[in-house]
């Protein structure tokens, strides 16, 4: 299947990229298919930064981003030789949020940082990782430091939050209960009608007055970023749409996964994001075909034993090969020319250095 429909292969768009974004199911390797491709590239001479949202142990071990390690890229010293350089980080979503607030909020920063709503949410407001994750591939893109930035998505349908996420807080920032909030406060109370009163009358025998005055001093001083993250958040929507950007959407066979990736090719599409390639990962090999007679095979099942079984675990691994392929075909339609590779069942997990090369060798050719 390798190769079907392909008007360019997966080393062109390794060589060429200035970003690629990995996406997919859960559990079907989508980290470490991120991490070999960078390696590939940096073995073909680039400077390559690779940042990865939750690596498996063993690989967070081979890449040196284990631990506290910060927010920052840490170089794979031995990882080629060459022009090239391979570094990896982990994504840290709170340290980038609160550097997001230092860059922009100049004299407010550290009044925003100190308030009990910011430290609540930097880390887990919803679609904070995921805006937090494009940021800092806007960072990386635009330092100058490396010829290809690689970001590993969180898993499955939370892909697309973090495509969309510039776009969301474009919506969030326009949002009428936001705008209620950032009006000064003669103002506030001039607007606020009797329902809205009793609300926040109601939220403060509840949580308290000091959480909703908390809340309403967050949202005013973050007001004074809204310019500035208006512009950032269309900056990097127009960064995720470029042509030197590339989207590699990573699945396994099975037919959930299948159907997964299927929903997230479409919504690439839909989206206006440029597909660069189709990985599958852990495919049955097609066994060799038997060329046996009917009255042979008979004489042989009829017959039991070992040969028999050896018959019997062939029959099995084609028919899951040939199920597996059939599972595929609709990635290969919705793929739209953009290579799919097929990666084979390695015998062996992949995380380290040796092993990643090996797998890069088998993802570009």
């Amino acid at each position: 299947m390798s190769g079907h429909h392909t008007t360019t292969s997966l080393a062109r768009v390794v060589e060429t990229a200035d970003l690629l974004v990995t996406c997919g199911p859960g559990g079907v390797g989508k980290t470490t298919t991120a991490a070999a491709l960078g390696l590939a590239a940096a073995r073909a001479g680039r400077r390559v930064v690779v940042v990865t949202v939750d690596p498996a142990r063993r690989l967070a071990d081979a890449l040196g981003v284990t631990g506290a390690g910060g927010d920052h890229p840490h170089l794979v010293a031995d990882a080629v030789t060459g022009p090239g350089s391979f570094s990896a980080l982990m994504l840290d979503a709170e340290h980038t949020f609160d550097q997001l607030i230092r860059e922009r909020a100049g004299d407010n920063a550290e009044r925003i940082l100190a308030n009990p709503v910011y430290r609540s949410i930097a880390g887990s407001l919803a679609g904070a990782q995921e805006y937090m994750a494009i940021e800092r591939l806007h960072q990386l893109h635009h330092s100058g430091d490396y010829d290809l930035v690689v970001i590993d998505t969180p898993p499955s349908r939370h892909a697309i939050d973090v495509l969309e996420a510039p776009d969301r807080l474009v919506r969030f920032l326009s949002n009428p209960v936001y705008r209620a909030l950032t009006i000064p406060t003669r103002s506030l109370a001039r607007v606020t009608n009797a329902a809205s009163s009793a609300f926040l009358w109601t939220v403060k025998r509840l949580a308290g007055p000091q959480i909703v005055q908390d809340t309403v001093e967050f949202f005013r001083s973050i007001s004074s970023l809204e310019a500035g993250l208006r512009q950032r958040a269309a900056e990097m929507a127009e960064l995720l749409r470029a042509d030197h950007t590339a989207f590699v959407l990573v699945s396994s066979p099975r037919a959930e996964a299948i159907d997964e990736a299927s929903y997230l090719a479409t919504a690439l599409h839909d989206g206006g994001f440029r597909l660069g390639g189709v990985v599958v990962n852990m495919v049955h090999p097609l066994p060799p075909v038997l060329h046996l007679a009917a009255d042979e095979r008979e004489r042989i099942e009829a017959g039991g034993g070992p040969l028999a079984d050896q018959l019997g675990y062939h029959a099995e691994l084609d028919a899951i090969a040939r199920a597996e392929r059939d599972e595929m075909a609709a990635l290969v339609d919705l793929a739209q020319g953009a290579p799919v590779r097929d990666v084979p069942l390695l015998d062996h997990d992949v995380h380290d250095l040796a092993a990643l090369r090996e797998l890069g060798v088998v993802l570009i050719g």
